[in-house]
């Protein structure tokens, strides 16, 4: 793990200082921390990014915003989905991160509330900004504006509760001892999810079951961070696994009702996203047993120190990275289109646009997550008080199913959008409260 004065150099705490150490100098505090999860982490991040800006259209109809998508007018760019849609590596890596500080005997909702804690500051501030923008739009008039961010301004947040799901599970994850255990429950995952998507294509049920999937696909490549965290593929076999559901997936394509792009596009007839199909469960297999499978030459990349600053520069603000790279990009598109440069598919300079805008937003997010992260590595008063643990157990489950009920409430608010789906935030944030409320260190604890 980083040791302690290095992390505490990396958020500026140290003589309330904001330096950043030098590249040599976090070289030599890292200790032995495994760094190919840190450096996956981060480029999947990044790969995410850097896609949703080049799929991002933006036109203008009868004085309306219309959002379109680069793979919807060139759908022979939509194989290429399988090359960048790599979000599920980080879920693998935040489950192995998690395997390596797991403590035997520790309480799951004292495991939980604690990472809880940490995830929702930046999204609660966020959160904060967006309700704000969304207000003085609808107050000044701007009903297009208003729109685009009931919309947009939550509908990432799909991700986090997901996460937060995935998260619940961690602790019975941690029973994962052998290749046998670790195949057979990413056979039941995958069973799972074909029992869902069948649901959808064959009984036309509501998509409403396809929620389901939410767990069921992105536990896999948590159980395979788990795997990978406790050395419990090989090289070789990892290979194989690979190229095994790689042959799975295109005959899923080929032979069965999937369509090709592993990411949403209009006018789909099943969405391999939201919700995940069963077609990306067999890409979350390949990604994270190609991952396992290069593990040396990724350890030899993370391994150098240039590299390895960047890493962990960006893996401070790997949650400011996400949630603000679409504010971010939404100003560089304006201010674009003031230029005369537009993002209308049918554009003379329609890709010179989405490449320079592209570049422009990847840089743009390194000074704007250092100015963000002064705010967000800010401990709230209350929210961020130390979590003792020592209460019974009932009290612990009690915590862990409330967290729960902010995943879900989560997942339902970025598909509603902030005006239809108001009360799965309000719930949410009740939910999460109650949960810190609980979480409080028992009486005597409190007196010492």
């Amino acid at each position: 793990m980083i040791e302690r004065a290095c992390r505490r150099r990396l958020l500026g705490v140290r003589n309330h200082s904001t330096l950043t150490p030098s590249v040599a100098e976090l070289d030599a505090l890292t200790g032995n921390r495994d760094r190919v999860v840190d450096l996956i982490r981060l480029t999947s991040l990044v790969v995410v990014i850097a896609g949703h800006s080049l799929m991002l259209t933006v036109s203008v109809d009868d004085g309306r915003l219309v959002l379109g998508n680069t793979l919807a007018d060139v759908p022979l760019l939509q194989p290429m989905t399988w090359l960048f849609q790599i979000l599920p590596l980080f879920f693998f890596a935040g489950a192995a991160a998690s395997t390596y500080g797991w403590r035997p005997g520790t309480r799951p909702g004292h495991w939980l509330l604690r990472r809880v804690q940490r995830l929702l500051r930046p999204v609660g501030w966020y959160l904060v900004v967006v309700l704000i923008v969304y207000g003085v739009s609808t107050l000044v008039g701007a009903a297009a504006i208003a729109d685009v961010v009931a919309r947009l301004g939550v509908q990432l947040l799909w991700f986090l509760g997901a996460y937060l799901l995935v998260l619940a599970v961690m602790p019975m994850l941690q029973r994962l001892s052998s290749r046998r255990a670790v195949l057979s429950a990413l056979a039941a995952a995958w069973l799972v999810t074909a029992v869902v998507d069948a649901l959808r294509i064959a009984v036309g049920a509501s998509n409403n079951v396809g929620y389901v999937n939410f767990l069921s696909v992105w536990i896999i490549p948590a159980i395979l961070g788990v795997a990978y965290a406790k050395r419990l593929f090989s090289m070789v076999e990892a290979a194989v696994l690979c190229v095994t559901a790689l042959v799975v997936d295109i005959a899923l394509v080929a032979l069965g009702p999937y369509e090709m792009s592993l990411v949403t596009v209009p006018g789909q007839q099943l969405s391999n996203m939201s919700p995940p199909s069963l077609l990306l469960a067999g890409h979350t297999v390949v990604l994270c047993a190609l991952v396992i499978a290069l593990r040396a030459p990724l350890a030899r990349v993370a391994a150098r120190p240039r590299v390895w600053w960047w890493v962990v520069l960006g893996n401070r603000g790997a949650m400011t990275l996400y949630l603000w790279h679409l504010p971010v990009l939404g100003l560089i598109i304006g201010l674009s289109a003031l230029c005369g440069l537009h993002r209308d598919p049918h554009a003379l300079l329609f890709w010179p646009t989405v490449l320079a805008t592209t570049a422009c937003l990847l840089a743009l997010m390194i000074p704007v997550t250092g100015v963000l992260l002064v705010l967000e590595n800010r401990p709230v008063p209350w929210w961020d008080a130390q979590v003792v643990g020592g209460w019974s157990a009932r009290r612990d489950t009690l915590i862990v199913g409330l967290l729960v009920v902010v995943g879900v409430t989560t997942l339902l608010l970025a598909g509603s959008g902030i005006v239809a789906g108001w009360i799965w935030l309000v719930i949410g944030v009740a939910a999460a409260m109650a949960a810190r409320s609980l979480g409080r260190a028992p009486a005597s604890s409190r007196r010492c």
